[in-house]
C-alpha cells in the first residue's frame, strides 16, 4: 500500500469514517473488481446491460425492476424527473423546466448536506421543494396536513434515511410511506448508505442505494422498485440523465456487488468488526485523562457498531479529529457529530493491521509527540472547506 502512495505522491489515508465518498467510499470487493476485467474491453448495448441489471438486482431485492445510475445523488434527481415526465419525450427534452404539478414533499430535518445538498439534488430536476414539519421534528399530523393542503401541486415525496438525519425527531420511513401512499403520492426512499436493501425496498415506490458503499462495487447508484418509474428513469438518458449516465463497468460491477452481498457471511464479518471495536476501546481506556469511549450501534439500523470518542476538558473534538487527520498516514474519522462534542471510529473499511495504526495515531497525540492546533468547530469547517477550494 505504501508503495502506491509514494509512487503517485498521494497522502496515505486510513479510513475510520465509514463509507464516505470524499475519501473513496469503500474497499472494492474482488467480485466487482473481477467484473471490470471481464467487461472493460467488450462492447455491449447499454440498454441490454441495464436490462440484465434489472433482472439480477430486482430478483435479489424482490422488486419489480432496477436500474443503475452514476451515483445515488443523480438517482434522486433522475427519479424525480421520471415521475414528472413519465414516457413523454417532450417533457424529457424540456427538463429542467417543469410546469404544473412539480412540488417535492420532504421533511425539513431531511434537507441535510451529505457531501452535497439534498435540496440541490431535488432542484436539479426542475422540481420545487415543499417542506413539512419543523427542522427538528415532524409528526404524522404535520405530514397529513401538508398533503391535504397541497395535494394539487405535489409530484412526489422523498424520505432521506441517513445518519445525517437521525438527530432530528422525524417520522420513521414506514409511517411516512404509509401516509403518503394513502394520499396517492409516490415516495422516493433515499437509502444510499444503508445495507438492508431488500427490507427497505418495501417502503418506497422506488428506493435508492449506493453500489460503492456497503456493497463494495464501483461508484454507482442503484434504483429499485416500481417498473414504470424505472422504465421512465431510463428514458432520462435522452435528456438530463445524459450527464448522469453510468458506464458499462459501473453497471456490471453493481450487479456483481449486489449478488456478492447476499452471498457473504455477515455474522462472521460483523464479529470481526466487533473485535476491532473492543480492541480499540480496551486500549484507548488508558487515555481516560483525554477521552471517554463508548460503543454505539448504527443509528439507522445497519448491522455495525462504532466507537464514539468523547474528548474531556483537556482537548476538544475538532482539535483531536484534525490532529488525527494531519498525521501520516492520515486517519479520517467520522466527523458529522463534532457539533455535539464527539466523533466516531468505524471499522468497516480497514485493511489488515490498520486498527493498530489508528491506536498509534492517538498515542502520538496524547504522548505529545506531535503538536496540534486547538480549534473550534467553526475553524475546523473552514480548514476543511479551504482544503477543497485549494485542491489545485
Amino acid at each position: 500500500m505504501n508503495k502506491f502512495y509514494k509512487k503517485y505522491n498521494l497522502k496515505p489515508v486510513i479510513n475510520v469514517a465509514g463509507t464516505m465518498t470524499s475519501i473513496g467510499a469503500s474497499i472494492i470487493n474482488k467480485q466487482s473488481l473481477n467484473s471490470v476485467g471481464e467487461i472493460y474491453n467488450k462492447f455491449v448495448y447499454i440498454d441490454e446491460l441495464q436490462k440484465l441489471a434489472s433482472k439480477k438486482i430486482s430478483f435479489k431485492l424482490k422488486t419489480e425492476a432496477a436500474m443503475i445510475t452514476a451515483s445515488s445523488s443523480s438517482a434522486l434527481t433522475e427519479s424525480i424527473a421520471a415521475i414528472y415526465t413519465k414516457d413523454d419525450l417532450k417533457k424529457i427534452y424540456s427538463l429542467p423546466k417543469m410546469t404544473g404539478k412539480k412540488d417535492v414533499l420532504v421533511q425539513q430535518g431531511h434537507l441535510v448536506n451529505y457531501g452535497g445538498e439534498v435540496e440541490q439534488a431535488i432542484k436539479l430536476s426542475g422540481a420545487s421543494i415543499l417542506k413539512t414539519g419543523k427542522k427538528n421534528s415532524c409528526s404524522d399530523f404535520d405530514l397529513t396536513a401538508t398533503l391535504k393542503k397541497n395535494k394539487r401541486n405535489i409530484l412526489c415525496a422523498i424520505y432521506v434515511l441517513s445518519h445525517h438525519c437521525d438527530e432530528y425527531s422525524s417520522l420513521d420511513y414506514k409511517t411516512f410511506y404509509k401516509i403518503c401512499s394513502k394520499h396517492k403520492v409516490p415516495v422516493i426512499l433515499d437509502a444510499a448508505s444503508e445495507s438492508n436493501m431488500r427490507e427497505l425496498s418495501n417502503y418506497g415506490d422506488v428506493s435508492i442505494f449506493s453500489s460503492h458503499k456497503f456493497m463494495g462495487g464501483l461508484t454507482a447508484g442503484i434504483v429499485a422498485g416500481n417498473k414504470e418509474i424505472i422504465k421512465n428513469l431510463h428514458l432520462q438518458n435522452l435528456g438530463i440523465g445524459r450527464g448522469f449516465k453510468a458506464g458499462k463497468e459501473s453497471i456490471f460491477s453493481a450487479i456483481m456487488a449486489v449478488e456478492d452481498w447476499y452471498r457473504r457471511d455477515h455474522k462472521k464479518i460483523n464479529n470481526y468488526f466487533d473485535k476491532i471495536i473492543f480492541y480499540w476501546k480496551s486500549n484507548l481506556n488508558k487515555f481516560s485523562k483525554y477521552i471517554d469511549c463508548k460503543i454505539i450501534p448504527d443509528p439507522t439500523g445497519n448491522p455495525i457498531k462504532r466507537l464514539r470518542i468523547i474528548p474531556t476538558n483537556a482537548i476538544n473534538a475538532p482539535s483531536l479529529a484534525l490532529a488525527l487527520e494531519d498525521q501520516s498516514p492520515s486517519i479520517i474519522v467520522r466527523d458529522d457529530l463534532l457539533h455535539l462534542g464527539y466523533f466516531e471510529l468505524d471499522p468497516c473499511n480497514l485493511h489488515p493491521k490498520q486498527e493498530k495504526l489508528v491506536l498509534k495515531g492517538f498515542q502520538k497525540i496524547f504522548d505529545k509527540k506531535i503538536k496540534f492546533k486547538k480549534i473550534d468547530l467553526k475553524n475546523y469547517k473552514k480548514i476543511k472547506i479551504d482544503r477543497t477550494k485549494n485542491w489545485l
